[in-house]
């Protein structure tokens, strides 16, 4: 059998992998999945030829369709037409981690399923396919966000049903907010983590997230952006940076995204602003 042909870009953060192909061969193959990933299938089929563990099934494919592929053998076998996916692993360690700070078993096992509909699921995946195509343009507070998104997610709905203790989201202090706000606005120019940041507190970084939330009224990525365009106005009001420049000393990735982000939250690009003053 010939192995189909297939775009594939790929790119890492701290505890998550993440896969972007395109696989356009078509006809009879054989394609083995990677195990013990979460995998999410964007095209619509109205019939393949798959088998897990040497035991074929013709479906169709509904479009954001999910796989979780665990330890079992998962083989393509037949498309009538190219295949777009993403493929998301995430570290057995960190997943541990958070189903430990979740009152849940130190050994989670995720549950092998295949095409099913999971809108969480997609949803990160699709903004996480969005990363790889643009080469991580985004902050990795961004993707660590997406990231424990999707943990939290797996824990809860598809893994070993599990009771846990109810832990509401404790608010931060007034004192250790200002302390985070403070070294937040110290440090804009820099890649912020939810680990530098939950380190301060201290609190888990799952913990500190809600907590952040509960408290400030967004998540802690969507804070910091706003604060990183409100400080880029004012520079480009009182110095004559250039828009690079600008971009650099606020923390954006590249000038792009920079542009991108600020017309999105101003209504107009930085230069356009600036010229308006």
């Amino acid at each position: 059998m010939l192995q189909p042909s297939a775009t594939v870009l790929k790119n890492g953060w701290n505890g998550l992998q993440v896969e972007y192909g395109r696989l356009d061969a078509v006809g009879e193959f054989d394609f083995a999945m990677p195990q013990h990933v979460i995998s999410v299938a964007f095209e619509p089929h109205d019939l393949v030829v798959w088998s897990v563990d040497g035991q074929s099934q013709s479906t169709t494919l509904p479009a954001g369709s999910i796989f979780l592929y665990g330890g079992r053998k998962f083989v393509w076998h037949h498309r009538a037409k190219p295949s777009e996916y993403v493929n998301l692993s995430l570290d057995p360690v960190l997943l541990r981690q958070i189903a430990v700070e979740h009152g849940l078993s130190s050994a989670p096992e995720v549950e092998h399923r295949v095409i099913f509909q999971d809108p969480t699921i997609l949803h990160v995946a699709q903004l996480l396919k969005a990363e790889v195509l643009s080469g991580g343009l985004a902050s990795n507070l961004y993707v660590e966000s997406l990231r424990n998104l999707l943990a939290v997610n797996l824990l809860r709905n598809h893994t070993q049903k599990l009771t846990s203790p109810t832990v509401a989201a404790a608010a931060l202090e007034g004192l250790k907010l200002k302390q985070l706000k403070d070294y937040i606005e110290e440090h804009l120019a820099e890649d912020l983590a939810i680990a530098t940041l939950s380190a301060l507190i201290p609190m888990s970084q799952f913990h500190f997230a809600r907590a952040f939330k509960a408290t400030v009224g967004e998540p802690p990525h969507r804070y910091i952006l706003r604060r990183r365009v409100e400080r880029a106005k004012i520079l480009l009001s009182v110095k004559r940076l250039s828009v690079a420049e600008v971009s650099y000393q606020t923390g954006f990735s590249s000038q792009s995204h920079f542009t991108a982000q600020f017309r999105k939250h101003v209504g107009m690009t930085p230069k356009q602003f600036r010229d308006a003053l």
